[in-house]
């Protein structure tokens, strides 16, 4: 499996801010401890990253690498603000898909393990018109 793990925002795009805290610098650690976790516990599996430092690449280098390289799966990881008000978790696949899609069955069972192994208020599973899941070619995720 040729998983593409996009952690978001990134160089002069902090994302959103609170607490001391930028979304670039969590998600990149998020997915920089998944990759490891996934490499050392996982066999058959590729990880290709967008950023593995606080570099700027914008959604078309993201989208155009992943598909260029050929990935199975597509995973942005995201830390939703709401406005200061976002608690929880809720992720996304592309609003174009059927319930019934490979994306679909994908998010139903990360959701459900996310949920579950992090103990966090269930925020939903949502469709929404994002330009990395629009513009990948494989079976995508956006985490919030």
């Amino acid at each position: 499996m040729k998983l593409y793990l996009d952690p978001g925002h990134g160089g002069n795009d902090p994302g959103a801010q609170g607490s001391g805290l930028n979304e670039k610098d969590v998600t990149l650690d998020i997915a920089l401890k998944s990759r490891a976790i996934l490499l050392n516990n996982f066999q058959d599996i590729e990880i290709k990253m967008s950023r593995t430092t606080d570099i700027t690449k914008s959604l078309s280098e993201r989208t155009n690498e992943a598909n260029s390289w050929g990935a199975d799966y597509y995973l942005a990881i995201h830390i939703n603000a709401g406005g200061g008000s976002a608690e929880g978790y809720e992720d996304f696949i592309y609003s174009g898909l059927s319930d019934t899609s490979t994306s679909a069955k994908y998010q139903d069972i990360i959701h459900t393990e996310v949920i579950k192994l992090n103990q966090l208020k269930d925020r939903g599973q949502k469709k929404a018109n994002f330009h990395v899941l629009r513009e990948s070619n494989m079976a995508a995720l956006l985490s919030e």
